[in-house]
């Protein structure tokens, strides 16, 4: 009999300990937990720097060529302050940008499920270093040149030339991993860059030349 009960007590312990202990053990463990890295909103590209007209872009080609090729500093990067008007949130909001001194009215027309969405702002500073600005214009030309009274055949002559030297620009660029390695490989294309200036600098008179005689034409 008190065999018999010393094996009853024996299997209900090892029951109870079968039970406690892993339920001990799943109480310290410590699960590993992965810090959360917010999430930085990549800003789009801004054209804050794009010039206004065809001639004012080559011209401005034409003021930053010598400062990249020569051996002085770079000037301090085009900063520009920037906001960012966020109209809803979660998953359906949008953003529009201005610049900070030049105030814009976004209070454009949305859908009936859009009318009452809340807005707020943040500030962000742009900076647009002279290698960007002159990648940028030269990618521009075309479009730039798109909003002018040029012909056909200029204008092609335009967005030829502009695509194969964005092209060989950014095929050069790519390999560079500072700025200095930029302006190295920029100087090697110089005789490229200068016959680049020089045709758009030509077209650029042409289309002066030819908004001129439009002005001076007796009017009818």
């Amino acid at each position: 009999m008190n065999r018999r009960l010393a094996l009853i007590h024996f299997y209900c312990g090892v029951f109870v300990l079968s039970v406690v202990i892993p339920f001990l053990s799943g109480c310290n463990q410590t699960s590993e937990v992965k810090p959360q890295t917010e999430r930085v909103k990549k800003l789009p590209k801004m054209q804050f720097h794009r010039p206004d007209s065809f001639p004012l872009a080559v011209e401005r080609l034409i003021e930053i060529h010598p400062i990249i090729i020569s051996d002085s500093p770079l000037p301090e990067p085009k900063k520009f302050q920037v906001v960012e008007v966020i109209h809803g949130s979660g998953a359906g909001a949008h953003s529009h940008y201005h610049l900070a001194t030049h105030p814009s009215d976004h209070s454009h027309a949305h859908s009936d499920g859009h009318a009452v969405e809340e807005s707020n702002e943040k500030n962000h500073e742009v900076q647009v270093d002279v290698i960007t600005e002159m990648t940028d214009i030269i990618k521009w030309l075309p479009k730039i040149a798109g909003e002018t009274d040029m012909d056909k055949g200029l204008w092609n002559s335009v967005k030829t030339e502009s695509e194969s030297m964005q092209t060989q620009l950014s095929g050069a660029l790519s390999q560079a991993t500072s700025q200095q390695e930029q302006r190295e490989l920029i100087r090697g294309m110089e005789n490229r860059l200068l016959s680049f200036n020089d045709s758009m600098t030509a077209i650029a008179k042409e289309l002066k030349d030819t908004d001129r005689d439009h002005q001076e034409l007796p009017e009818d």
